[in-house]
């Protein structure tokens, strides 16, 4: 092999890798920015906000009223912290496998970086203890500690105890659990897609090496011929 070849051969590694760095990157950023926030963020509409859903519902079968207001400012420093304490998140999924990109050196000519699900088990492990203390944490120090800002001067002491009961049961049981699930999925999804699109990109790196490594053959064969 010349070194015109050898060259072309570790340019062309080179831009694979950056392609496949960037496909994580890309994939990962709206798994975070987009995915996962869209199930924490303030929905479009009041009827898909589940948490202030609850809060309604709530009060109107237990026949208190609340301050809207007040339970709107709650919702959203909720949602802003857990936002904030999630996002930095994605930079550790990108570090883990920019390494593992980085540190591939092919084998053979049909040598490719692959991403396979084994290989997300154990950072998905992690973060989803991760995501549960966040989403635990937020709800409690966000939410059920400040229920009783919520409740108007008429209501009495033991219509808010018996609110804060029952709320807290719901965000600490049902809601925290169907979020978490909601995201493991999102996650799942998005390994997924990864693992396909850096597939992909393997195909192409393959198909253009073997490809142009023939034209320079031929080249070779006729600069021999003259």
């Amino acid at each position: 092999m010349t070194e015109a070849v050898q060259d072309f051969h570790k340019q062309h590694l080179n831009n694979y890798k950056k392609a496949v760095i960037e496909t994580l990157k890309n994939n990962t950023k709206v798994l975070f920015d987009e995915d996962i926030m869209s199930l924490i963020k303030n929905p479009p509409l009041d009827s898909m906000d589940l948490i202030k859903k609850k809060f309604l519902s709530l009060a109107k079968k237990q026949k208190i009223v609340l301050d809207t207001e007040t339970l709107e400012k709650i919702l959203s420093k909720y949602r802003k912290e857990l936002s904030e304490e999630i996002s930095p998140l994605k930079e550790e999924r990108i570090e883990l496998f920019t390494s593992k990109v980085n540190s591939f050196e092919p084998k053979s000519n049909g040598d490719t970086i692959k991403f396979n699900k084994k290989d997300f088990l154990e950072l998905n492990k992690n973060q989803k203890k991760e995501f549960k203390e966040y989403i635990d944490d937020n709800i409690d120090k966000n939410i059920v500690k400040n229920v009783n800002k919520v409740f108007t001067q008429k209501t009495t002491k033991e219509e808010k105890e018996k609110f804060s009961i029952d709320i807290e049961k719901y965000l600490t049981k049902k809601y925290s659990k169907q979020l978490l699930e909601d995201i493991e999925f999102k996650v799942l999804v998005k390994d997924t897609t990864l693992i396909n699109g850096v597939r992909e990109q393997g195909e192409r790196y393959i198909y253009t090496k073997t490809n142009s490594y023939l034209l320079d053959k031929k080249q070779e064969a006729k600069t021999k011929a003259r």
